[in-house]
């Protein structure tokens, strides 16, 4: 039953995502698959971790993503979708509430409301604690990071049509949920403005030890990477000085 379901999981999830443009396809998800299924390995040597759900919410965390779904397309519920394939409620229930909780923008607005002392602190306790979520959400900001995070990004920015860079790139510092809803909206923002708004903090926030470490790596090359944006656009301004 258990294999069953995953495969024919994957079938949807394979054929749902050739709606989107390639910075978020089946590929992208089968990235986070790999990756969430690793660092649940490594999480269970000292914690106890459902493999299956950071399986299932892995593949299924970029359904009905917010930056491609209209406010009038009908809602996919992968809870139905589950327990219509044979898994009990009560644990289709928590492979949604993981997939649904990977979202940077979700969990950008749940900080904010945190420190203001308004938001749910259940959930937010949640949020922190809980291992199959950390596993799916560290893989997820493992594959915007890094190389894979720089094809990305360029990828989707081909796709909105967003500059790459420009001598007056400015990008906002400790961005808000609003902000960032904006800057993903707007096609003003540029690729780099993305790194320094969003990607080049990722490492930061990784919840797992293993996390943590390849998030370092893949900052560390992004960080090279901008310094080499910045060398290649100066030498036109060193060509004009001649």
């Amino acid at each position: 039953m258990t294999e069953e379901i995953i495969k024919k999981t994957e079938n949807f999830v394979h054929e749902y995502m050739k709606k989107y443009d390639c910075s978020h396809d089946w590929q992208h998800v089968n990235r986070v698959v790999r990756q969430a299924l690793a660092l649940a390995r490594m999480q269970s040597q000292t914690k106890q971790v459902d493999v299956l759900v950071v399986h299932l919410a892995a593949l299924l965390h970029d359904v009905d993503d917010a930056k491609y779904v209209h406010h009038d397309d009908t809602k996919f519920s992968s809870e139905n979708f589950l327990v219509g394939l044979g898994m009990d409620s009560a644990r289709a229930a928590f492979v949604c509430r993981v997939a649904d909780g990977v979202s940077f923008r979700k969990e950008l607005l749940a900080e904010e409301l945190h420190k203001q002392g308004t938001g749910d602190e259940d959930d937010w306790k949640w949020r922190q604690s809980c291992v199959e979520l950390a596993c799916v959400q560290d893989a997820d900001r493992l594959d915007a990071i890094g190389a894979f995070g720089v094809l990305r990004c360029a990828a989707f920015s081909g796709a909105r049509n967003r500059t790459l860079h420009t001598p007056k790139d400015r990008f906002i510092e400790n961005i808000t949920y609003e902000q960032y809803v904006q800057a993903t909206d707007n096609s003003a923002a540029t690729a780099i403005s993305h790194f320094h708004e969003k990607l080049l903090q990722l490492a930061a926030k990784m919840k797992t030890d293993q996390g943590r470490q390849e998030a370092q790596r893949r900052h560390d090359f992004m960080l090279q990477f901008i310094r080499q944006v910045d060398c290649e656009f100066a030498f036109g301004d060193r060509a004009d000085e001649k």
